[in-house]
């Protein structure tokens, strides 16, 4: 079986990527080809408007007409040229606003766009959910999260910040300000002849500059041995968004988690919404070692979320392969989602399975979990899991499992 399903793993991951770039290329093509149309009709409406504009140089209308045909072209300095043009014969109103944010928003110009609000302001513009929006995508990218979260709560921005959208900028804001978290989980695992069996933990991190440090406290009690694992998880962060992940643990019995675990995986941004990743894991048990080499594929559309995980076990005598597939489907709120997770084989990151000698590393399962994830607010959110399991104990002897899952996380300044 996994001699046949290794080469398939290779096959099926470029594959995916070809199918998905080929998805993207061929509606790809056709916009470029409805984006060239509509570009010489806005080019068509520039030079018109010019010629009126000649004749009658204090209209504003015009100017604000070929600063919006500028800027559809993406072509936000000469956009910029004919605002600056209306602001000089003192032609302030809602029009001229809407565009001038627009275009110092496209064209990523965000102390001025915060700056150009306070005049919007003093001329009476209307429009404050425009204003809202757009300032707290602009703190956001100046990463002035305080800021932002400040705005948000204002009194005069209570009943705004319930919009859908502005909603999600203010939960971002919160994400990216409170970034210290408090984690908890604990699961329970039912056999069909054997007591439940449970595991718990305890985390927190914390950001170190730029990166992110996290550290957990792990507590198994299985098959009559009890265990503590302290582990910790650090994140660093590199340049165009992509990242190392290094991991350690230490397990004081050494009776149910490995003595010692390593890991490191280097994750790597792609096109369309897509993250890539290649890494290794090590575990040292009493009795045997294992070496594991990992990876990912990630692709978000729209508010879906879809991996998969391959997990390649080397040990003294065997190896084995496990695959785990992930589908998220997400509510307007990024914090409710539902999941599931489909697995084939046992995942040496999951600690449910931990035996002493990691034997299970070579015993086949079938895994289905359901999750639902649930923000309590905008700064906690719980997380309930379901799963099943079809699982090896021993070579050619199988058993049912039942796992009951919940997680809760706390985050904070």
């Amino acid at each position: 079986m996994r001699k046949i399903l290794i080469p398939l793993l290779y096959m099926f991951i470029p594959i995916c990527l070809c199918d998905v770039h080929s998805q993207t290329n061929r509606p790809a093509t056709e916009k470029n080809v409805e984006r060239s149309e509509r570009y010489k009709q806005y080019q068509q409406t520039i030079e018109e408007a010019k010629k009126k504009l000649s004749s009658d140089p204090e209209n504003g209308d015009l100017m604000i007409l070929i600063a919006n045909n500028y800027a559809w072209q993406e072509k936000n300095d000469s956009a910029l040229i004919y605002i600056d043009k209306a602001q000089q014969i003192k032609y302030y109103n809602n029009d001229l606003f809407d565009s001038w944010l627009n275009v110092l928003l496209w064209s990523h110009q965000y102390e001025k766009l915060i700056e150009t609000i306070k005049i919007a302001r003093q001329y009476n513009y209307t429009n404050n959910e425009n204003i809202l929006r757009k300032q707290l995508i602009a703190y956001t990218e100046l990463k002035e999260y305080n800021e932002g979260v400040k705005l948000a709560e204002s009194p005069e921005n209570k009943e705004l910040i319930n919009i859908e959208d502005i909603s999600y900028l203010y939960n971002n804001l919160l994400l990216k300000r409170n970034t210290n978290a408090i984690t908890a989980l604990y699961s329970l695992d039912f056999f069909d002849s054997y007591a439940p069996q449970h595991l718990a933990s305890i985390g927190y991190s914390l950001p170190v500059s730029k990166h992110t440090l996290a550290v957990r406290l792990n507590y198994a009690k299985r098959f009559g041995n009890d265990d503590v694992q302290i582990e910790s998880d650090f994140y660093y962060q590199l340049k165009n968004k992509s990242y190392m992940y290094f991991n350690y643990g230490y397990a004081f019995n050494a009776s149910l988690f490995p003595e010692h675990r390593l890991g490191y995986e280097y994750y790597l941004p792609l096109k369309h919404k897509m993250e890539t990743s290649l890494g290794a894991r090590y575990l040292s048990y009493t009795n045997s070692k294992v070496f594991i080499l990992t990876g990912h594929i990630e692709k978000y559309m729209g508010r879906s979320w879809l991996a998969l995980r391959p997990f390649y076990a080397i040990q003294k005598n065997f190896t084995a392969l496990t695959l785990i597939g992930n589908y998220r489907l997400y509510g307007k709120n990024p914090f409710n989602y539902w999941g599931i997770e489909l697995g084939y084989g046992n995942s040496p990151d999951d600690s449910y399975a931990n035996i002493l000698n990691a034997t299970y590393n070579d015993l086949k399962a079938y895994r289905v979990k359901l999750e639902k994830n649930i923000a309590i607010n905008r700064i906690s959110d719980l997380r309930i899991g379901i799963g099943y399991s079809r699982e090896e104990f021993k070579s050619g002897d199988y058993r049912n499992r039942y796992l009951i899952e919940l997680g809760y996380k706390f985050r904070f300044k």
